[in-house]
């Protein structure tokens, strides 16, 4: 799930105009899931998409009530309808992998655009995923070049790396080795494991002057763009 659980209630306190959301947030933080539950219904009661949102993650869970993953594709719907951007992010990853829903890859697209346009992240990048792999949407590399570099650049390891690898192979950008370094190698410094086997193929295509170019570039993206908590 797209940190709908745990992380939530920190994201979420200042999204609403209920100060029952932040009571439940206040509660569920405590483990008091019960009393959670009861300010996240009223909240939801009253029409706060936020208290859907968060009422909805409950019945995920199982946290307070008994697990009804239908009646959170049900909340989430309604908040998202809303606009609300978790939700929104929720959905898409639910259809996309069939999670509560029949799995709909173009239901998945329509959900985590809205998101990403909205500025979620994780969005950003599955859409990303979804144009390079044609799931959902018709294969276009142009499309997922443009949404991996705004996750990428809003600091998402794996988009830095499936961004370098569309330089690397000329997919939906100009072919430059260079730029392909700059972006893998954040990824590659934080560890993972494809992104520093990607790394040492590139310091095996590029020429030294160009490796020297593309450790100083990689220095200012790190500045710029590097993994943010």
């Amino acid at each position: 799930m797209h940190k709908t659980t745990s992380a939530l209630a920190v994201l979420l306190i200042s999204l609403s105009t209920y100060a029952s959301v932040d009571e439940g947030i206040a509660a569920y933080n405590e483990g008091n899931y019960a009393t959670a539950l009861e300010h996240f219904k009223e909240a939801a009661e009253r029409g706060d998409p936020a208290g859907k949102h968060l009422l909805a993650s409950l019945y995920y869970q199982g946290h307070g009530v008994a697990k009804d993953v239908q009646r959170a594709v049900a909340l989430f719907t309604e908040a998202a309808d809303a606009g609300f951007r978790p939700s929104q992010a929720n959905l898409a990853l639910m259809y996309s992998v069939g999670d509560g829903v029949q799995r709909d890859p173009a239901k998945a697209v329509a959900y985590g655009m809205r998101a990403a346009e909205a500025g979620d992240v994780q969005s950003q990048f599955n859409l990303g995923q979804a144009y390079r792999r044609g799931d959902g949407v018709a294969q276009d590399y142009k499309q997922a070049a443009m949404w991996y570099r705004k996750a990428a650049e809003a600091g998402d390891l794996r988009a830095q790396n499936e961004y370098g690898l569309l330089f690397a192979q000329g997919l939906g950008v100009t072919q430059d080795y260079v730029q392909a370094y700059a972006w893998i190698d954040m990824p590659a410094r934080a560890g993972d494991p494809q992104a520093i086997k990607n790394k040492a193929q590139l310091l095996q295509i590029l020429s030294k002057s160009d490796a020297d170019r593309a450790k100083v570039l990689a220095a200012q993206y790190a500045e710029l763009y590097g993994h943010r908590q």
